[in-house]
């Protein structure tokens, strides 16, 4: 099998894919009519295939008992899309700025070549087009429901506009961090805005609940360590002149560490309580650990894939990438199936797509979903090999 060869006869097919995705995306868990072309892609290859957890679809490529897994994300997200592209979003509000419409236009594309060589391959390999990534349940609810139970090997990728078109990272390991996340709110009494002393003013308390919070990883974290507390969303108030009476807060914690993380939330909680309390507010708080854990990539596993992918791209192509305090629920499968996730450059300044993911004008050099079908390919060969 020449798989540059085989990627390159499917390059425009692949590329119009990744195109329609990304002018069609849709959140997590409403990925119906994504499923659906998906669906209607492996039936005309001839690839049988199930439906898991609703808008998820597993297909079938491949024979033998050694089961492994590819796996693409489907899910977008709520962006207001601000490219100029002719393939720009027409679900208002609703943007693939992650690039999961890349994984899935390069799965199908590696599906339909693993679908031409099936008599040589050695295993069968589920390829899983997974919904819901970016709020952390579709792996959950992937493998709660059986669908990985007699996955051996896994394989995974994420394209990333940061990192330069043309480079490849696959390095063992832990390569992207553990999430939590919180949700704060304030209560205070709301009042008019000419008659503060009668009121307790929320939005002034989650401003110093912000600001307070930043003081956990600069001074409370050793500094040999790192971590990332970031808040997301403050709401607070509703007119230029009421005080506000409530303020909720949203944000995450990054760690790759379980002592950090346990550090973390107990500083949070304490700073948010006694900030509330100098300004005279009271704060509840919603603490969630580990939605996933830290992607740790298997030696052996990764081993392989490194073999296979050499087969494919030269060696230039490979550079070692600091880990990331980006999320990927990928990581629950990791929890028990043995399995390696790469990263896939797919920035360009000179074409201005550089933008880094969840950016409201991402975009990808569309050479990264041909680099990411072939790896996938390269990934399905390697999951056949055994020690």
């Amino acid at each position: 099998m020449d798989i540059k060869k085989e990627v390159e006869k499917r390059g425009n097919y692949i590329i119009r894919l990744r195109k329609h995705f990304h002018k069609h995306p849709e959140l997590s868990l409403k990925e119906f009519e994504t499923s659906k072309r998906i669906r209607e892609e492996l039936t005309a290859m001839e690839i049988p295939y199930v439906i898991a957890g609703e808008t998820g679809v597993i297909g079938f490529v491949g024979h033998g008992d050694r089961v492994i897994a590819l796996r693409a994300d489907m899910d977008a997200l709520p962006i207001v899309e601000k490219t100029c592209v002719d393939y720009k979003s027409v679900n208002e509000g609703v943007m693939h700025a992650c690039g999961h419409d890349a994984h899935v236009a390069a799965l199908l594309g590696a599906a339909d070549i693993l679908k031409t060589y099936e008599d040589q391959l050695t295993c069968t390999i589920k390829l899983i087009f997974q919904p819901s990534e970016e709020n952390c349940m579709g792996a959950k609810l992937l493998t709660e429901q059986g669908f990985v139970d007699d996955v051996e090997e896994i394989y995974g990728l994420h394209v990333f506009a940061d990192i330069p078109c043309g480079k490849i990272s696959i390095q063992s390991g832990a390569r992207m961090a553990a999430s939590d996340i919180f949700h704060i709110t304030l209560h205070g009494h709301s009042g008019h805005a000419g008659k503060p002393q009668q009121c307790v003013d929320a939005t002034l308390a989650a401003a110093a609940t912000v600001v307070n919070l930043q003081s956990i990883i600069s001074r409370e974290l050793d500094p040999n360590k790192s971590a990332v507390v970031t808040v997301g969303s403050i709401h607070s108030g509703s007119a230029h002149n009421i005080i506000s009476g409530e303020a909720k807060i949203d944000g995450t914690v990054r760690t790759f560490e379980l002592e950090d993380c346990k550090l973390i939330e107990s500083s949070l909680k304490r700073i948010v309580q006694n900030t509330a309390e100098t300004y005279h507010a009271t704060a509840t708080i919603d603490y969630q650990r580990s939605l996933h854990p830290v992607v740790f990539n298997d030696e052996e596993v990764t081993k392989k894939a490194m073999e296979e992918a050499r087969k494919v791209f030269p060696e230039k192509m490979f550079v070692d990438i600091p880990r990331l305090f980006l999320g990927e629920d990928f990581s629950t499968y990791q929890q028990t199936i043995p399995g390696t996730f790469a990263f896939v450059g797919a920035g360009n300044e000179q074409i201005d797509r550089a933008f880094p993911n969840h950016h409201n004008k991402f975009n990808i050099d569309e050479k990264a979903v041909l680099h990411a079908t072939a790896l996938y390919v390269a990934f399905g060969l390697a999951g056949g090999k055994t020690e």
